[in-house]
């Protein structure tokens, strides 16, 4: 026997009351194909929305074909949106236009180690070997050189007392060096007991807090008295490189390398409060005011966001992969860019990649 057949009853369009009958089949096709829009468009939509969920969204890579080799610490200009790169092999201080996304020009000279932009000096200063140079921010005219009669790396500055702080790294003369800007005169010197590495400048305090990964410490300096206060040690971390503050909440950040960690030290009290695993190698980090995260670079090829949830506590958000040996970034909280040098190495060329925080 044949299945009996749904019987329909029909108005009329002039009677009243009159509506178009429907089968069970056309109602259930018709939730069908609503189901199927609705699944299109949150295929279209998710893309979008899981891109706006990432940290860091790369927005922009700078191929600099002429460079072979390395980097080391960076810096940005992000009024005229110049992004200085100490290229290490190659010797020169490389000048990265980032409007037009190309490199714009080269400084020559001995191979840099740090350079700092001074916005309200308006003035470039690189360190290269002995020497401190310095340049005009404008024409980048070289406008004086200071011999420090040693190596030179990392470079801070304070605009209101008008003082350049530079690292000096040569056995028995391990020191952070005092110069006035603009003048570009020699004030003194803060005597280590080793060679610092990363250091920083309190803004709204007279401290410098210096890495020295060789005592595995963290030496902290009055400036204005130009001595030496006590040292906060470091537990069970070594390898003590790069370094960041959040001023505001009184926290310190160092990125070590033995274990691969972030350690987090409560500037008051010098005592530490929290520690992050990270990924391998760093050598510079940064924090972001604005997202209340830390950038962190890592020579293993991965760039780590750490989010800040309050003041004493953290939690790593995202492993960024990168190609291995891609350490040394700058972050400008002014134009909200992340910019990491990523190396010449093999068949991976030299490159500048440009990212914008997320939300």
């Amino acid at each position: 026997m044949e299945p009996s057949q749904p019987k329909f009853a029909f108005s009329k369009p002039s009677e009243p009351g009159f509506r178009a009958a429907t089968s069970p089949q056309f109602d259930i096709s018709m939730k069908t194909i609503s189901l199927r829009l609705i699944v299109n468009t949150l295929c279209l939509l998710l893309p979008a929305h899981c891109q706006a969920q990432v940290s860091l969204a790369l927005s922009k890579t700078i191929p600099l074909p002429e460079i072979q080799g390395g980097f080391n610490h960076m810096s940005v200009d992000a009024g005229r949106q110049r992004l200085f790169v100490t290229a290490t092999t190659k010797k020169t201080l490389e000048i990265i236009d980032l409007k037009s996304g190309k490199p714009w020009r080269s400084l020559t000279g001995d191979g840099p180690a740090a350079a700092l932009f001074a916005p309200e000096f308006n003035q470039l200063y690189v360190t290269r070997g002995h020497n401190l140079c310095i340049y005009d921010g404008g024409t980048f005219d070289l406008l004086t050189t200071v011999d420090l009669q040693s190596g030179l790396d990392e470079l801070q500055y304070d605009p209101n007392a008008k003082r350049l702080y530079v690292g000096c790294m040569t056995s028995n003369k391990t020191a952070i060096a005092i110069i006035g800007i603009p003048d570009g005169k020699p004030i003194g010197k803060i005597n280590l007991p080793a060679k610092p590495q990363g250091f920083l400048v309190e803004q709204k305090g007279k401290r410098i807090f210096a890495n020295i990964p060789s005592l595995k410490q963290i030496a902290v300096l009055d400036r204005d008295k130009q001595t030496l206060l006590a040292p906060w040690p470091l537990n069970d971390v070594s390898g003590n490189y790069p370094i960041a503050l959040d001023e505001p909440n009184h926290r310190l950040f160092i990125g070590c390398r033995r274990p691969a960690q972030l350690v987090v030290f409560d500037e008051t009290t010098g005592h530490q409060v929290a520690t992050v695993p990270i990924a391998a190698d760093t050598d510079d980090l940064a924090y972001d005011p604005i997202h209340k995260r830390i950038y962190v670079a890592c020579g293993d090829g991965s760039v780590d966001v750490i989010d800040q949830r309050d003041a004493d506590h953290y939690q790593l958000r995202e492993h960024i992969s990168v190609p291995p040996g891609s350490r040394n970034s700058v972050f400008s909280a002014e134009s909200n860019q992340f910019y990491l040098a990523v190396p010449q190495r093999g068949n991976q060329a030299a490159e500048i990649r440009v990212f914008t925080p997320q939300k």
